[in-house]
């Protein structure tokens, strides 16, 4: 009975090592793929234009946009004191040390059209800068200075507006720090001039191009 030779028997194992390989690799990569969470795709908008929310939505569904469109009229630099001055009901409300220009205020114009129940979670509409390792978020306690309905402790956080109607607000977008003591995130300069306004998370990622 003939022997076979070890070196036909290390080449048969080499060939099955490879072939075993190739399928467990080719299986990784299928299940990968199968299993990898898809992203939302990202729809792009600038500024004075419409964007219909249709139903998108940043954290739940059941924010309930249909019929609601924003769109970003203006943005503008912006001390705590300046924007007292611009938007503030009360001009006497300033707080000395706060001249620097710190904040960036954003115009939106906000309509609904049919909706009796719907909402904005407008403190989730963040503000990134291209530089994209941070993000900026509405001041809603200075917000408040500008606007008599709003909760004046900054508690804010979803917007609604009237069936069938149009309004405008001045969101002052700060650092995403709270100090209520020094007041930190009105003391940095900004520094930032261009950035991305997200409107919505899912199941479109809708975002408006802001430039200063």
């Amino acid at each position: 009975m003939k022997s076979v030779n070890p070196s036909k028997w290390k080449k048969l194992l080499l060939v099955l090592f490879s072939i075993t390989a190739v399928i467990l690799i080719s299986y990784r990569i299928y299940y990968t793929n199968a299993t990898a969470v898809q992203l939302p795709s990202v729809e792009r908008y600038f500024m004075n234009e419409w964007v219909d929310l249709n139903g998108a939505f940043l954290n739940t569904s059941t924010e309930n946009t249909q019929g609601y469109s924003m769109r970003v009229t203006k943005a503008e630099l912006l001390s705590y004191n300046g924007y007292i001055v611009k938007y503030g009901i009360d001009k006497d409300r300033k707080i000395d040390g706060l001249d620097e220009l710190s904040l960036i205020c954003l115009e939106i114009e906000i309509r609904n059209v049919g909706n009796e129940d719907g909402r904005i979670l407008i403190f989730e509409c963040k503000l990134i800068p291209d530089r994209k390792n941070t993000y900026f978020i509405p001041s809603t306690a200075l917000w408040a200075e500008s606007e008599s309905t709003l909760p004046k402790d900054g508690s804010i956080r979803v917007l609604a507006i009237k069936k069938d109607s149009e309004y405008t607000v001045h969101i002052p977008y700060k650092i995403n720090v709270k100090d209520l003591e020094n007041y930190t995130e009105y003391k940095k300069p900004m520094r930032d001039t261009s950035f991305e306004l997200v409107i919505s998370n899912s199941p479109v990622r809708k975002v408006i191009v802001i430039e200063l």
